[in-house]
């Protein structure tokens, strides 16, 4: 009898573990954003101030030095290193984004970065002028609500948030894009994964998500990491200031570039040279109803992608080139986004033009809605 009397007991305790266990998973619980296209009478152009007058400055924010030693994978790398690496291939803002840590830097313009996440299905963030640096996270595979909390969280604490390498290992699926919101930009291009088919739902699911590009690199000795995807942004002032960068970012004054293959293992010397020979965006125009973008120099193809993804329109000259195409906005067109490709296969990914209900302004952000939470998950 004794020993019955125990194994109950245990199942007991074993069924009010599980019970906790299954709460703790659940919380905190939020209510599914939004997911409606975008709408309005107008169109917002993110690039509709750029002109002749402004430059255009190369960016990245994602790369890992040795700030915890043999436990991340950058040990390799000093600050010094990074720096010294990027300052060679011409870049103007260089970002240390080590996980879970603001790494000081003398670079100029100084932007404080990091990477937050340390769960087991890479569901990492980017931190973009972080203020501190947010602790908390989930280890175990994460739901929808506990991402949100996240990124809430995240939010409080930093200028622009990243969803870095979205599409890696299942970090956030089709579903968690049409529905997490509160974010700004979207780490299309990484030098381990391309997550364009998950900006689309994003994109269509009326998240105004702004691309950025990272090389996300942990070896700055290692060819193969450098150089292979970066940020383009658009500057008005000769003197870089972190808010300048900021505000660019979030309203979409950038692009995207992924760099050829064919140019991963060439020496830092030869990966400035094609760098500095690729074409840059001149314009991005809507005239008249048509989206007109013009590079300055020429691509192989323009393509001309709309809402869940859809081909709109290519344009394709793989004789002669072309620098400028063209597409007639469609009255069932939510977004219109643009992808050049150029003879080398390298790729430019610009930001989409988007329906607006106020003329000139970015759709926002829906807010994220709680559910239920205890209190001890707004600490």
């Amino acid at each position: 009898m004794p020993k019955r009397h125990n194994k109950k007991k245990w199942w007991i305790a074993a069924g009010i573990l599980w019970v906790l266990i299954l709460l703790i998973r659940m919380m905190p619980l939020y209510k599914p954003g939004p997911s409606d296209p975008f709408s309005g009478p107008f169109w917002y152009n993110p690039y509709r101030e750029v002109s002749q007058e402004g430059r255009w400055i190369r960016a990245n924010f994602h790369a890992h030095s040795n700030a915890w030693g043999f436990f991340t994978n950058g040990r390799k790398n000093t600050v010094e290193d990074i720096l010294s690496k990027y300052d060679s291939l011409g870049y103007d803002v260089i970002g240390v984004s080590d996980y879970q840590r603001i790494t000081v830097t003398q670079a100029e313009p100084f932007i404080p970065v990091y990477e937050h996440g340390f769960n087991i299905l890479k569901t990492h963030q980017g931190s973009i002028g972080a203020r501190e640096v947010y602790h908390g996270d989930y280890i175990l595979p994460q739901t929808r609500s506990q991402k949100q909390h996240v990124l809430n969280k995240l939010r409080e604490r930093t200028q622009v948030l990243v969803l870095n390498h979205p599409d890696w290992m299942g970090g956030y699926s089709p579903r968690d894009m049409r529905f997490l919101t509160g974010y700004d930009c979207f780490e299309v291009l990484n030098d381990f994964w391309n997550s364009e088919d998950l900006w689309d739902v994003a994109l269509s699911s009326g998240k105004p998500a702004m691309i950025v590009g990272g090389d996300d690199a942990h070896n700055v000795f290692k060819q193969t990491d450098l150089a292979r995807d970066l940020t383009v942004i658009y500057s008005l002032s000769d003197t870089l200031k972190p808010d300048d960068i900021y505000r660019a970012l979030i309203s979409g004054a950038a692009y995207g570039v992924e760099v050829s293959r064919r140019f991963s293992r060439v020496s830092v010397v030869e990966k400035r040279r094609n760098l500095d020979s690729l074409p840059l965006l001149r314009s991005c125009k809507i005239t008249n109803d048509s989206l007109i973008v013009t590079l300055t120099g020429n691509a192989r193809q323009f393509r001309f992608t709309g809402q869940n993804g859809k081909l709109l329109k290519q344009v394709t000259d793989t004789v002669n080139g072309i620098h400028t195409a063209s597409y007639c906005l469609q009255q069932e067109d939510a977004y219109v986004r643009v992808k050049i490709a150029f003879p080398d296969s390298s790729h430019i990914y610009l930001n989409p033009v988007m329906r607006t209900v106020e003329k000139d302004l970015k759709p926002t952000m829906p807010a994220s809605q709680k559910r239920w939470v205890f209190s001890i998950f707004d600490k």
